[in-house]
C-alpha cells in the first residue's frame, strides 16, 4: 500500500507540475524554466503515435479489354480449411465460373460463350504467372496477350480480353468460384468485360499456391 501511495503522490506531483508549466505562473523562475523544458520535450497526447492501421490490399484496374481483381478474405476458418485440404479440384471451380458467366450473359440477352481449348491453356498459364506477378504485365515484362506467341498457343483473334482474380482459399471449390465471380461482378470494369457483346469464346484457368486461389478469364473472338 505504501508503494501505491507513493506512486499516486508522484503522479499527482507530475500532473501538478505540468499544470504549473502550462499556466505560466512560474515563468521566469528556475523551477518554471525547468518545467517548461520538460513539457516541450514530452509530446502531448494528440502527438502520440497511432498504432491502429488499416491495410487495403484490394487492387482494381478498370479497362475495357483486360481486368484485374483481388479479393482477400481474413477468416480464422481459412487456416483450418487449408490444413484439411491440400488439393483443389480446379475443374469444379472453372465449371462453376463458366456457368455463372453464361448465366449473367443470358440475363443481359447476350450470346453464351463457348469453351476454347487454346484460351483455356492460355488462361491456365496466366493463372500460374499471377502467382509470380499479380498483374497484367507478365513476369517477363510483356503484355498478357503475348501469351498467344507461346508454342502451341497461337490464337489469331479479332478481340481478346483478360480478367484476373485471387482470393484467400478458405471455402470449398464451388463457393470459392462464386466468391471470385461475385468480386468481378461488383467491379464495373470486370463486369463490363464479362458482358461484352463481341466476345464469342472463353478459357478459364485456376491455380492454387497453398494459400491463394488464382483465377483467370481469357475472353476471345477468333479471326
Amino acid at each position: 500500500m505504501k508503494v501505491i501511495r507513493k506512486l499516486i503522490t508522484l503522479l499527482l506531483a507530475i500532473l501538478f507540475g505540468f499544470w504549473l508549466a502550462t499556466t505560466g505562473i512560474l515563468h521566469g523562475t528556475i523551477v518554471g524554466d525547468w518545467l517548461e523544458t520538460i513539457v516541450n520535450i514530452v509530446p502531448s497526447p494528440n502527438e502520440w503515435p497511432n498504432f491502429s492501421t488499416v491495410t487495403d490490399k484490394s487492387l482494381d484496374i478498370s479497362d475495357s479489354s483486360d481486368q484485374l481483381s483481388t479479393i482477400e478474405k481474413s477468416d480464422q476458418s481459412a487456416s483450418s480449411y487449408q490444413s484439411e485440404s491440400s488439393e483443389v479440384d480446379y475443374q469444379i471451380v472453372e465449371e462453376r465460373i463458366f456457368i455463372l458467366l453464361n448465366d449473367l450473359r443470358e440475363e443481359q440477352g447476350l450470346n453464351s460463350l463457348k469453351k476454347n481449348n487454346i484460351l483455356k491453356k492460355a488462361a491456365d498459364l496466366r493463372a500460374q504467372e499471377t502467382e509470380v506477378s499479380f498483374s497484367h504485365t507478365r513476369p517477363n515484362g510483356k503484355n498478357p496477350f503475348t501469351i498467344f506467341e507461346e508454342n502451341g498457343l497461337a490464337y489469331p483473334y479479332r478481340v481478346v480480353g483478360e480478367n484476373l482474380g485471387m482470393a484467400t482459399y478458405y471455402l470449398d471449390e464451388k463457393e470459392m468460384a462464386e466468391l471470385l465471380f461475385n468480386g468481378w461482378v461488383e467491379s464495373e470494369g470486370h463486369y463490363e468485360n464479362m458482358i461484352r457483346p463481341d466476345y464469342e469464346e472463353i478459357g478459364i484457368g485456376v491455380h492454387y499456391d497453398g494459400e491463394f486461389l488464382y483465377a483467370t478469364q481469357m475472353f476471345g473472338t477468333p479471326m
